[in-house]
């Protein structure tokens, strides 16, 4: 009974924060998640847009476009991608497929900075306003790139944060983390057996300081977007890779060191030449 006691004190805190919209939309959250049994219906009541019930739009600080590192072990600046060559992107579409075996020849840094590239990159310019080679909500961009690098040619092992405004790495971490990836991965094996893997995660208030509490349905659509980005360029490169889900959230955002409210982990894509 005590641990109800302080849900419902917690709810309570909640409601006192809200709108008035905001309440019912809360209201109606909890009696659904309640008769369905599935805490999921909580967020996905709560976010509905209706007609004479929405969700009024907040206005926290924005925290801008480029997550900046001032402090990097080593700073690894990156090829240019490729541009030419390849496939059409209508086979690779054809062709792309889910592949978990790799080869332990190490990619090169050329194709490496070719996936994060076409991952989140900076696309072009308009005015002061950057493009990406993904579609965003409202243009706010909240994916971020990590590369773990365990066996990558002419690049030293570690973690790496990509910095799509200047297109280089900043090492965050030396050494080889993809046994330990792995492990956070929920044990399976194939992202250890890796030489590579790309981390998303998505800057949250970059979306909400715009859409509010849906903005969590959304930066799910841009990560999607630039999942499928990582495939096909994989593709075109001759490259294998799998998008993986399944993680411990908080040790994957200790293992990155990030905060897992302020930056959410989205996806781990192990890739190498297939196997």
């Amino acid at each position: 009974m005590h641990e109800v006691g302080m849900l419902c004190k917690l709810l309570k805190i909640l409601a006192s924060r809200l709108s008035r919209a905001e309440q019912k939309l809360l209201e109606r959250g909890l009696r659904e998640a309640a008769r369905k049994g599935d805490v999921a219906a909580l967020y996905h009541y709560s976010t509905l847009i209706g007609r004479t019930v929405y969700m009024e739009k907040p206005s926290p600080s924005w925290p801008g476009f480029f997550k900046e590192y001032t402090g990097c072990q080593r700073l690894a600046r990156l090829p240019p991608p490729v541009s030419t060559g390849g496939l059409d992107v209508l086979e690779a579409i054809r062709r792309r497929r889910s592949r978990r075996s790799y080869s332990p020849k190490p990619p090169s840094l050329e194709h490496v900075a070719t996936l994060l590239y076409y991952a989140v990159g900076v696309t072009g310019w308009n005015a002061e306003w950057p493009l990406r080679s993904y579609p965003s909500a409202g243009g706010l961009q909240p994916l971020e790139a990590y590369l773990v690098a365990g066996s990558v040619e002419d690049l030293e092992s570690g973690i790496y944060h990509y910095n799509p405004r200047s297109h280089n790495l900043c090492m965050l971490r030396p050494g080889n983390y993809m046994t330990r990836l792995a492990d956070i991965s929920l044990g399976q094996e194939h992202v250890g057996e890796a030489p590579a893997a790309i981390i998303l995660t998505a800057v949250y208030t970059r979306t909400a300081s715009k859409y509010g509490a849906r903005a969590y349905r959304y930066i799910h659509v841009d990560a999607g977007a630039a999942v499928q980005n990582v495939y096909l360029a994989a593709e075109a490169l001759g490259l294998a890779t799998v998008v993986v889900g399944a993680f411990h959230d908080e040790e994957l955002c200790s293992f990155l060191g990030i905060d897992c409210y302020e930056e959410i982990p989205i996806a781990v894509m192990p890739f190498g030449y297939p196997g």
